[in-house]
């Protein structure tokens, strides 16, 4: 752990031996943008008591109280919130300095936090995550799925390093990297076969769907193309799975949007019944954060982007 000297101003020597601990710096930025013990425990895999302990540490090291414990949550003191910026420009020294002697080795090592919001075999994550930790197998990575939007916002805020998502959503902070394209296909029940067949987009509107909440890229989808033909489905039920999609249109609760190469299968397994009209088109991204795209990690990670989709971002 690389520990920050506490010095004595004019003198190059320790103060009283005292040692200022990087990971208390990082629990401190940590509760001061999340607002909440229990909530950058979470974040940080750490007990509820760790981040607390930290947080007195560090008060009683820096001789000030840093947070106020009010109904709404943790609350930065003028003290903290002065200290909170001379916090994160130590912590992004620290890991500059990292960086680049992991540069200067041609490594890239240490945690890398990927969001996802699409199937995992349709992202081919484990191709991917072979093929980076084959090359550098120094890495650990942590994968978690969320909604698109979702993983927006947590690339931008830091708690992801990257992320994949459907449709751009242009962010001055954020570098959106296209991967692939993407085409989405209207399926139903098997039964519903006929019913389909001729079918427009009124029709479409008329029969019950399954669809997915609004910060997700399906539901963003399909509402284009409903609006772009004057009207809006019929959601029954709202699922925040992509995996969960086509085993309820199995069941015959309703129509749905899947990637097309999973409605083909299905359609030909007798599983669904495809629509024959218009496939809906998107694109697959890689998105960083532009202060962070220079990084050993998320250049492996591009690299790796680059060997498995033969297109590079």
């Amino acid at each position: 752990m690389m520990r920050v000297p506490a010095t004595v101003p004019g003198e190059g020597k320790p103060d009283g031996g005292a040692l200022m601990e990087l990971h208390h710096l990082k629990t401190f930025a940590t509760v001061a943008r999340e607002g909440s013990l229990t909530r950058s425990a979470q974040i940080l895999l750490l007990s509820q008591p760790a981040v607390s302990g930290h947080i007195k540490l560090l008060e009683e090291e820096l001789g000030t109280v840093l947070f106020e414990r009010t109904a709404k949550g943790m609350q930065l003191t003028r003290e903290g919130l002065i200290l909170l910026e001379e916090a994160e420009r130590t912590l992004d020294a620290a890991k500059a300095l990292v960086n680049r002697a992991r540069g200067l080795q041609g490594d890239a090592a240490g945690p890398l936090a990927l969001g996802i919001a699409s199937d995992p075999a349709a992202l081919r994550l484990g191709t991917l995550l072979s093929t980076l930790l084959s090359t550098h197998p120094r890495l650990r990575l942590r994968v978690s799925h969320h909604l698109s939007a979702d993983v927006v916002d947590q690339v931008q805020d830091g708690r992801l390093d990257a992320g994949f998502v459907l449709e751009e959503r242009p962010d001055r902070a954020l570098r959106h990297l296209p991967v692939a394209p993407v085409r989405l296909r209207v399926v139903g029940p098997a039964a519903w076969r006929d019913r389909l067949a001729g079918a427009g987009w009124s029709d479409l509107a008329a029969l019950p769907w399954v669809g997915t909440p609004p910060r997700c890229s399906f539901h963003l989808i399909a509402a284009r193309a409903f609006a772009r033909n004057g009207v809006a489905p019929g959601t029954i039920i709202e699922v925040d799975q992509e995996s969960a999609l086509k085993g309820l249109v199995t069941e015959g609760l309703g129509l749905a949007l899947l990637r097309e190469e999973q409605a083909l299968a299905a359609a030909a397994a007798g599983e669904v019944a495809l629509w024959p009209g218009e496939a809906l088109r998107s694109h697959l991204h890689l998105i960083l954060p532009l202060d962070k795209e220079g990084e050993p990690a998320l250049q492996a990670l591009r690299a790796a982007v680059r060997a498995v989709w033969q297109d590079p971002p």
